[in-house]
């Protein structure tokens, strides 16, 4: 049975949350939505909060609090029903997993793991996206692109780039469940992106994402999907010559 928490009885008994600043606005977002659920002050069955009630709250835009949630719900963690709202889902012993997973830092097999699941997906992913981007899509991903090559030392602003470019090939195809899926493993992989940028340089980087943003202007749907397969291919190559060193 849902437990309906009113609006004035969630504002007197939650912890306050932060207004967010920084870059990655939505991961954050994601992390104290969470912390309110793991604290128990949305239990199991509650419902909470609308998203523009979190977006005043917090300070942030809808599109960061919708992000925020869609990884709540790729989880398990949370569930959204139709006309009602969202709900925190009952906690197994599965969700904490997936709850924790995150938080810690990947090993270099499971890095290699995600890596070699990249290349089975985010060649579908190109190719699909290929067909579907829009013109507004494009700009967005001419604009990562341009960063990341007028980037030269600065490996954090080049990591998140990497990871936004990626996420924006997922979020062109239009599919929900890609999206999701494509979250909730760029989450994963955020935390050694800076590593990986480290330990490989930057060239790489530049001239596969020009490369498949190319071929997406051109709406070509194959050329996409082989630009994306050398990419991840030759990164996972490499990852696996360092991890042998």
């Amino acid at each position: 049975m849902s437990i309906l928490i009113p609006w004035g009885e969630y504002m007197a008994a939650v912890q306050p949350m932060r207004v967010v600043k920084s870059q990655k606005v939505s991961a954050q977002v994601y992390e104290q939505l969470l912390a309110q659920i793991r604290n128990n002050t949305w239990p199991a069955g509650a419902k909470l909060p609308s998203e523009n009630e979190l977006r005043l709250q917090m300070g942030v835009s809808r599109i960061s609090i919708r992000e925020a949630m869609q990884k709540l719900t790729a989880l398990g963690i949370v569930e959204t029903r139709q006309g009602e709202g969202s709900f925190v889902k009952k906690v197994t012993s599965d969700s904490y997993k997936d709850m924790l997973f995150p938080m810690f830092m990947i090993n270099k097999n499971t890095l290699q793991e995600i890596l070699e699941y990249r290349l089975v997906m985010e060649v579908g992913i190109a190719r699909i996206a290929a067909m579907k981007v829009t013109p507004a899509e494009l700009i967005e991903m001419e604009a990562i692109v341009q960063r990341m090559e007028n980037t030269d030392a600065d490996v954090h602003s080049f990591a998140a780039d990497d990871t936004l470019f990626h996420m924006a090939v997922a979020k062109a195809t239009k599919n929900t469940m890609l999206i999701n899926v494509c979250l909730f493993v760029q989450d994963l992989l955020s935390q050694s992106m800076e590593s990986i940028v480290e330990h490989l340089g930057m060239r790489d980087g530049r001239y596969y994402h020009r490369l498949i943003l190319e071929e997406m202007k051109k709406g070509n749907g194959e050329g996409a999907a082989r630009a994306m397969h050398e990419h991840v291919a030759v990164t996972v190559d490499r990852v696996a010559e360092l991890s042998e060193l």
